[in-house]
């Protein structure tokens, strides 16, 4: 992931809540390998050392524990929102305060035009991310999720939880933490605000204007490393 990390920090810098105050928190099993850049006035970064868990599918799934453990507590006293990010991303324009509420999710660009049939939903019926056939309006993207930090206490405590469940049972839902991600904004909490794909956008996909895009993959290096990104935006400040 530090492949990425770069260029996600010079884009956001540039992109994210523009002229508004905002603060970087860097979750990562590898603090030195963190560039340094030079950020505008007004944001600031912070390295928050994790421990290395080796199976890809654990770092994604078990961030929930570090969002939990270890961000929120220091977070929920010193902002008024906070996005989690993964930063094999780039921002591409304007990520402003349009996108803030309580509990805000992603909609999957990738499922956006499909019908609910072919949402990749957990369909195993022991797992706790599992979703009946008759649920489900939208398939959510765990590669942006955010709100304010009460709600995203409950968000990651219900998931870590289900997560857990499952690995008590031996079960990994289908697409780790996204499955549990979508359980969460299905059948328990709705998302008081939802993002179009155009902040969170495939580039292999027909739309040419985006806020956020994807990027280019290599999945063999990427899938070994653990580094996680969140972004806290605080308009008005608890500073």
């Amino acid at each position: 992931m530090d492949a990425y990390l770069e260029q996600f920090l010079v884009s956001a810098n540039r992109y994210f809540m523009p002229g508004l105050p905002s603060v970087v928190y860097i979750l990562t099993d590898r603090p030195s390998d963190v560039p340094t850049i030079s950020v505008r006035s007004g944001m600031s970064i912070t390295i928050l050392p994790v421990i290395n868990r080796g199976r890809w599918q654990d770092i994604s799934m078990l961030r929930m524990m570090d969002l939990k453990d270890l961000l929120l507590p220091l977070a929920r006293d010193q902002v008024d929102y906070l996005f989690c990010m993964d930063v094999d991303q780039i921002f591409s324009s304007s990520y402003g305060p349009e996108t803030l509420g309580d509990l805000v999710a992603q909609i999957h660009s990738g499922y956006y035009l499909e019908s609910r049939k072919n949402f990749p939903y957990e369909k195993n019926p022991l797992s706790a991310a599992f979703i009946p056939p008759s649920m489900g309006t939208y398939y959510y993207h765990a590669a942006v999720f955010g709100g304010a930090p009460a709600y995203l206490t409950n968000l990651t405590s219900s998931c870590l939880r289900s997560i857990l469940l499952d690995k008590e049972k031996g079960l990994e839902a289908i697409w780790h933490d996204e499955s549990h991600l979508n359980r969460y904004f299905t059948l328990e909490h709705l998302p008081t605000k939802m993002l179009s794909p155009e902040y969170c956008w495939d580039n292999t996909l027909w739309l040419r204007y985006h806020r956020l895009r994807w990027s280019e993959k290599n999945y063999k290096e990427t899938r070994v490393i653990q580094t996680q990104e969140v972004i806290r935006m605080l308009p008005g400040g608890n500073d």
